[in-house]
């Protein structure tokens, strides 16, 4: 009886040691997958720090060529067109892009899209800048639409999509005039508001990318303004343009 009581403690200390052994490989196991996973993170934000920091590398090695003159900013760009009103049309009048692929208006706004369809449809290009927003501020089309400014923004790139849907749409936000400007015409001090609007419509287009060009305004006060703190002078269309290049890196 004494044997067999025996026998009985030894299997189930048997079957305890088999329970524990198995409990530790089941914890081991999960503890290898939680570190397997945390290691493949960890791997995967060192990777994009690297190209992060490569890319910032690469946009300030090309801002240095252009500062120097090694490097001219405006034959980055080829298949393209440019949306806009008449600060956009200071890359023809200064003579920076190609006029036929400019497709902008003094007073023109968002409502004035249509009017290069044809334009568009010939040219066919990879990808379409847009920069309006004096003139829509002027206008305070965000309360006359219907939908708001961002609702007619996203409508009308939406259209230019519906005739070249692979293109890439590059969206500028709206840059500021000069503060004195500002304060003679109130509507256009309410550029920001604008700009959120802007990046909410851009935000809903899958080839749509925001490229934030108010910055450098500096709020109105930096040196890139003609006389008229509206427009502006030969140097800034090249930041300007180096902005959506840098933006096209992404």
């Amino acid at each position: 009886m004494k044997n067999k009581n025996r026998k009985m403690v030894w299997i189930f200390a048997a079957v305890l040691l088999i329970a524990a052994i198995v409990v530790f490989v089941l914890l081991n196991q999960s503890d290898s997958s939680k570190g397997i996973a945390y290691i493949q993170k960890q791997e995967k934000l060192k990777v994009d720090d690297i190209q992060d920091t490569l890319l910032k590398k690469k946009q300030a090695e090309r801002k240095e060529a252009i500062a120097q003159g090694k490097l001219d900013v405006f034959s980055l760009v080829d298949d393209f067109v440019f949306y806009g009103d008449s600060r956009v049309m200071g890359y023809d009048v200064y003579g920076l892009l190609d006029v036929n692929r400019i497709f902008a208006g003094t007073g023109y706004t968002f409502k004035n899209v249509e009017e290069w369809d044809e334009s568009l449809k010939n040219l066919n290009p990879s990808y379409v800048f847009i920069s309006y927003g004096i003139n829509d501020l002027g206008l305070k089309l965000d309360e006359v639409y219907e939908y708001g400014y961002d609702g007619l923004a996203k409508e009308k790139m939406n259209h230019i999509l519906e005739i070249v849907p692979n293109a890439k749409i590059y969206l500028c936000s709206i840059i500021p005039c000069s503060p004195s400007v500002a304060q003679e015409h109130p509507a256009w001090a309410n550029y920001k508001n604008y700009n959120e609007k802007l990046k909410k419509a851009c935000s809903a287009i899958e080839n749509c990318t925001y490229v934030d060009t108010a910055p450098l305004a500096d709020e109105g006060n930096a040196n890139i303004y003609s006389g008229d703190g509206i427009h502006f002078t030969k140097s800034f269309y090249t930041d300007w343009l180096n902005a959506i290049v840098d933006s096209m890196d992404n």
